[in-house]
């Protein structure tokens, strides 16, 4: 799992460069690239998505635990079984949603809406979200069932559950 969160950081290096090489050629010779801007939605929406996958896995997300605190063990531990079942609901939804439109766009080599010159085909775009959730909603579920069985999480030594 860490090396795939290795790979997704890497996704922002070259969004920095299609950034800046558009912001230099925007300011110097006033032609922005058609380009750049689908580009960076592609890359950056890639980066989102995936890595949102990869935090969740590694337990680096953004957690509200000003309740978790004042609650004993078994309540703490109802709280993440429930805290889960939330996040993999949303991700199944999400899944269930957007397989159908990925399938869709990759049978008609669906292509950009942005009306530009460039006009790149999207479908493979389409498949990241699909991707992202299943791979969300796997991890949410092991983390269910770790919770269910009352397994402690080896990546958090000092959790009491």
């Amino acid at each position: 799992m860490l090396r795939m969160g290795r790979l997704v950081s890497l996704l922002l290096l070259p969004l920095v460069g299609i950034i800046v090489y558009s912001a230099l050629r925007s300011y110097f010779f006033r032609d922005p690239p058609i380009w750049t801007f689908e580009m960076s939605l592609f890359l950056f929406g890639c980066f989102f998505m995936l890595g949102a996958a990869y935090c969740h896995a590694e337990k680096k997300h953004v957690a509200v635990d000003v309740l978790s605190h004042y609650l004993p063990p078994k309540w703490r531990r109802i709280q993440g079984i429930f805290s889960e079942g939330v996040v993999l609901f949303v991700a199944l939804v999400l899944l269930y949603i957007s397989i159908p439109n990925a399938w869709r766009s990759t049978m008609m080599l669906e292509r950009s809406t942005h009306q530009t010159p460039f006009n790149p085909q999207i479908w493979w775009f389409r498949w990241v979200i699909p991707i992202s959730c299943a791979l969300i909603s796997w991890q949410a579920f092991k983390d269910m069932l770790a919770l269910i069985l009352n397994k402690a999480d080896r990546r958090q030594p000092d959790c009491p559950l």
